[in-house]
């Protein structure tokens, strides 16, 4: 009860420090004065609500999936139907990570309909959640992304990012997407400056048409273990209009391993005028006597004169994986 009597300004500091431990254990004693607190306990939780909610919406963090059963965990039933009940909280949200499940062998490239009932339980929400979420300026998806072009369960939810996004300025998207979604979404989100792109991006032959090329305002890229031929990354580099910031972290073999690194200076020279720092992991190890040069023999050959913004450089050797 004396809670009650501290004022917004205390508790709010409380709220920053300490955010809602959880409760303690139901205490033994008179149950008459428990009852009188339980009492009192509605207005309590009201005003704590109204105080912690900044706090509490601005930076969420998702699991749709328990971990042993499959099942939709009921933090995320109980987020999502508080948003659906609650439309006034939805633009406190800023930064959103949604986990996904990684679905079973019946559900890969599958539509929707047809997945197994907790994946397309957690996939609707998900898909709710980034409907309501407007003001979301920094996003992180983790999950599976089939292979398949299309009826994907997990590429609709990034279709549905690029439409009701718009004040994104950060995207970082994991396992297995087409390069034509990151296109799109690159070209249909204007406010977005930074993508990241996880493990097993997977991508076509085709060239983005001239519509994507040097359509997108982002000024940060960071690629891993991209699964296509060169050319295709060097075709998601026309995307971006100018880049600042470019990493490309991590290489299978057959892909980009045998890659020197002059090659993929070659790849970036669309943005020598305005890239400040990039990052290349190298198939090639250092000192590897497989390889006719060394890495640091790789380091010497390449020309970086065009450079003129450059302001950090950073060449790795990429272990096996």
């Amino acid at each position: 009860m004396a809670m009650l009597a501290l004022p917004d300004e205390l508790l709010l500091e409380i709220f920053n420090n300490l955010f809602l431990p959880p409760p303690p254990s139901p205490p033994s004693g008179d149950p008459k004065r428990h009852c009188a607190e339980g009492a009192a306990l509605p207005k309590v939780c009201r005003r704590f609500h109204r105080l912690a909610t900044p706090g509490l919406y601005t930076h969420l963090d998702v699991h749709f999936t328990d971990a042993e059963s499959g099942d939709p965990t009921y933090s995320a039933k109980l987020l999502h139907r508080t948003l659906d009940e609650n439309s006034n909280l939805h633009h406190y949200c800023r930064s959103l990570r949604l986990i996904l499940p990684d679905p079973d062998y019946q559900s890969q490239g599958l539509p929707l309909n047809r997945a197994s009932r907790p994946v397309r339980d957690a996939l609707l929400m998900a898909f709710n959640i980034t409907a309501w979420l407007k003001n979301t300026t920094n996003l992180f998806i983790s999950g599976y992304f089939s292979h398949s072009r299309t009826h994907s369960v997990s590429l609709a939810l990034v279709d549905s990012v690029g439409k009701h996004m718009p004040r994104l300025e950060k995207l970082s998207i994991g396992k297995q997407v087409w390069l034509e979604r990151v296109w799109y979404i690159l070209r249909e989100i204007k406010q977005l400056r930074s993508l990241e792109i996880g493990i097993g991006v997977s991508a076509t032959n085709k060239h983005p048409r001239s519509k994507f090329i040097g359509s997108s305002a982002i000024t940060s890229l960071s690629v891993d273990y991209l699964l296509a031929p060169p050319l295709n990354l060097e075709r998601l580099l026309l995307v971006p209009e100018a880049l600042e910031h470019f990493t490309f972290r991590g290489m299978y073999p057959g892909c980009y391993w045998s890659w020197p690194l002059s090659q993929m200076i070659t790849a970036v020279e669309r943005h020598q005028t305005s890239l400040r720092t990039l990052q290349v992991a190298s198939g090639r190890a250092s000192g590897d006597a497989t390889n006719d040069h060394s890495l640091e023999d790789e380091v010497d050959d390449v020309d970086l004169s065009g450079f003129t913004q450059l302001e950090g450089i950073q060449f790795v050797a990429a272990p096996v994986e």
